[in-house]
């Protein structure tokens, strides 16, 4: 028996051998292709998306950092805000206390140095108005002051509170209860001139001329 005749043997055993063989050598060249297609896919367009997923993360990072910058230049301003507010504190105060002074200005004053009871004045009624010198003659002597009225010796325009020497700050005293201010004190360097009869008012230290500008009332 030869060595041919022995692996050809009737059953075909060694044609199935070989067929088997090439089936798994088919097998493993079909995986061998699709393993290295997954590489190549793997390697390219895998490679390149996950290229842009961090691109895109990156981007939104950008984003935060801008944000958070942002916000952080917010706060600085509302800092700066708070600073500007505490700064206008002192000028707040500073209005308050012009206001004080503005009351203490416009409060009313009544300087003298005597009691008022010893001050005589005479009220000369120099607009030629019945009545008028009377009834400013009685707003002084509610005040304390000794008063008479009579006719100036003239009608004038001016209206004017004449004193005698060391007076002068009863005068202002009168001056502020009619309604008026230092501005309108005259020294009186002839009292009898400014009246009708100076008779009446011998003694007397103030003597209050009515003008017909009326700012003595």
């Amino acid at each position: 028996m030869t060595t041919h005749g022995r692996y050809a043997a009737s059953d075909s055993s060694f044609a199935q051998s070989t067929g088997n063989a090439a089936s798994k050598g088919l097998a493993l060249i079909a995986v061998a292709v699709v393993i290295g297609f997954l590489l190549l896919w793997q390697g390219g367009v895998g490679g390149d998306s996950s290229g842009e997923v961090t691109a895109t993360d990156d981007a939104s990072n950008d984003d935060g950092a801008d944000g958070a910058s942002s916000d952080g230049s917010d706060d600085a301003d509302a800092g700066d805000s708070s600073g500007d507010d505490s700064g206008e504190d002192p000028a707040v105060d500073d209005g308050s206390g012009d206001d004080t002074t503005s009351t203490t200005d416009t409060a009313p004053v009544t300087p003298t140095t005597r009691p008022l009871g010893e001050v005589k004045v005479a009220v000369a009624n120099g607009v030629g108005v019945s009545g008028l010198a009377g009834q400013q003659a009685q707003l002084l002597t509610t005040a304390g002051f000794v008063t008479v009225a009579v006719n100036a010796a003239a009608n004038t325009e001016l209206s004017a509170v004449y004193y005698i020497d060391g007076y002068a700050l009863e005068a202002e005293a009168v001056a502020i209860e009619l309604g008026a201010t230092g501005a309108v004190l005259r020294a009186a360097t002839d009292p009898g001139a400014l009246l009708a009869d100076a008779s009446q008012v011998e003694g007397f230290h103030i003597f209050v001329v009515l003008g017909s500008d009326r700012v003595l009332g």
